[in-house]
């Protein structure tokens, strides 16, 4: 039976070499589908490294020098607004509704204000550097945002790693595909906008922007508080509230005046995280839905079209496949060696698809944002089964029914038009 199918077709070779080619098109088509959809998607199924539930965001903001509320005092303007930070982060912290406060400075997520920098080991010639997505906080920020630790440390020991002056990282896919980021740990480093070295403490997991970000590392370090210059870094306050007790915090923050405004300071823009959250994602998921509804259109009309080629290529043989009826052929001997020349054809088909393939890949689609531990060739290898499978069974589908029908044609008819 192969051989009688590779006879067939090297007889039939200048039909087959365009069909080759179509195939060819196809496939490599439906692979650059697959792949830009699980670049699209997959970060949604990677933790985000953060635990907002029962977490709040406040802005800072001071009294523009030209309200008539503004109060001007002179030379130590900045210390005396700085110390009015400080006073309502205490104001804060008292409430009997909050478990832990903290200054932020790019520490929230859903937000994408980018703050990137790379870490520099003191002593190092390594040509290899750390780079990630700095957010800043008071030491607290890791009981309010509440970050995976890869080292089993508990958020106690995390905040006093910030409180003495350590930063904590993440693995980041570019740098641990080169190197490891865990030998880093105990090295003191040198962020690139800095002058004083930082030692790096531990890894946690990458504190994702949103749920569709691509993991880009992130370098967790500490503001001092009793550092003026420090606090200015800070516009936001990160506040975690007990379970339970959002709605009454909200209430007493709205209420209370005197932990919303001391002098020039105020405190606005109270923000659930989890509202934060479904604004941001709302139109990420409105986008990635479009994209996923885009790309299965264009698979069904790859199906339909590629179903259309071998049907009509069946149809063309039904007087043959008549004639081998009347011959004493069975249903099975039509079907085994319909089938079998559509998938020895993209069998065929698929070793130009793999070479094109390996090239796009090099090319275009190495994505060094994807997890450290996911083999680099992994998604364009499940891409190619996935298309070698979708294929097999549009091709399936476009043999079967044809050739059921054609099986149903009389002999005579069947010789009269052969």
């Amino acid at each position: 039976m192969n051989r009688k199918l590779i006879t067939q077709i090297k007889n039939e070779c200048r039909d087959n070499i365009w069909m080759i080619v179509e195939l060819t098109v196809v496939a490599v088509a439906i692979w650059l589908l697959t792949i830009f959809l699980f670049m699209a998607v997959y970060p949604k199924f990677d933790e985000t490294g953060t635990d907002i539930n029962d977490v709040y965001k406040i802005k800072i903001k001071t009294i523009d020098s030209q309200s008539p509320e503004y109060q001007d005092f002179g030379d130590s303007q900045k210390e005396t607004e700085f110390a009015d930070m400080r006073m309502l982060m205490r104001r804060i912290r008292k409430s009997p509704y909050v478990e832990a406060a903290a200054f932020s400075c790019n520490a929230m997520p859903y937000q994408y204000n980018y703050q990137g920098n790379g870490l520099n080991p003191i002593g190092s010639t390594d040509s290899i550097l750390y780079n990630g997505n700095v957010r800043m906080g008071s030491p607290e920020i890791v009981r309010v945002l509440r970050p995976v630790s890869h080292d089993n440390l508990s958020y106690s020991e995390m905040e006093d790693m910030l409180r003495k002056g350590g930063i904590l990282i993440s693995h980041s896919p570019l740098y641990d595909r080169q190197r490891d980021t865990r030998k880093l740990i105990g090295q003191k480093v040198m962020l690139f906008d800095t002058v004083y070295p930082k030692l790096i403490s531990g890894i946690i997991s990458d504190m994702k922007r949103s749920e569709y970000e691509h993991q880009i590392g992130t370098i967790l370090a500490p503001i001092d508080e009793s550092q003026d210059n420090m606090l200015s870094f800070s516009s936001e306050i990160a506040v975690r509230v007990k379970s339970g007790m959002g709605k009454k915090f909200e209430e007493e923050f709205l209420t209370d005046r005197n932990m919303r405004k001391l002098r020039n300071v105020y405190l606005t823009e109270l923000t659930d995280m989890a509202d934060a959250r479904r604004d941001t994602q709302y139109s990420q998921d409105t986008q990635v839905r479009l994209i996923v509804a885009g790309i299965v259109f264009l698979l069904i009309i790859i199906f339909l079209g590629l179903l259309g080629t071998f049907w009509f290529r069946i149809r063309q043989r039904s007087a043959e496949i008549a004639l081998r009826m009347t011959c004493g052929a069975t249903s099975g001997d039509i079907f085994r060696r319909t089938i079998g020349e559509g998938i020895l054809l993209l069998l065929i088909t698929m070793i130009p698809t793999l070479i094109i393939e390996v090239i796009l890949h090099f090319k275009f689609v190495v994505d060094e944002s994807f997890p450290f531990w996911l083999p680099e060739w992994l998604p364009s290898a499940a891409a190619f089964a996935f298309t070698l499978i979708i294929m097999a069974a549009m091709i399936v589908a476009g043999v079967v029914f044809p050739a059921r029908k054609a099986m149903k044609i009389e002999p005579a008819i069947a010789l009269k038009e052969e």
